[in-house]
């Protein structure tokens, strides 16, 4: 039998113990933030997902908000603080989809600070390397608030 105190983890294994949720004071409501430095390409997050057949639409708004394009015929919504993060058009957070495993990892795409919202891009996928053709916020008929949109007043 293993000591209670000790933490055993793998990738696959949900551990929060530099993030926290929070309300940003924004019309974006909450948001998940650093408690202290992550460096670059730290995982900062492995959600499981559970997948929702895209047969069972329309999605509430509030599901449409928080879920994951997945395949052609799921989309998924990330478990722990994975369906969290908030949009930015330069995020902080990287995602790659673990379709086998059914888990996202979300990874660091440079430092963040203490205290600094961690954020993911709606519109790229997976690495956030490759935009979409299309805004995620047009595909899904969503009202497109991040962080820049708080920042420059919009």
């Amino acid at each position: 039998m293993s000591d209670s105190s000790t933490v055993v983890s793998s990738p696959d294994q949900i551990i929060y113990p530099n993030i926290f949720l929070a309300e940003t004071g924004t019309d974006l409501g909450r948001g998940v933030f650093a408690s202290e430095n992550i460096p670059s390409g730290q995982i900062v997050e492995t959600s499981p997902v559970v997948l929702l057949d895209l047969k069972t639409q329309p999605f509430p708004a509030q599901i449409r908000r928080l879920a994951y394009n997945w395949s052609k015929t799921h989309v998924a919504l990330a478990l722990g603080y994975g369906s969290l993060y908030n949009h930015s058009d330069q995020p902080n957070l990287t995602f790659k989809r673990n379709t086998k495993n059914q888990t996202i990892t979300f990874s660091a795409r440079r430092q963040i600070e203490p205290g600094e919202q961690l954020t993911i891009s709606y519109d790229y996928l997976g690495d956030g390397e490759n935009p979409r053709k299309r805004s995620w916020f047009e595909i899904h008929k969503v009202e497109k608030i991040g962080i820049e949109e708080k920042n420059n007043g919009k």
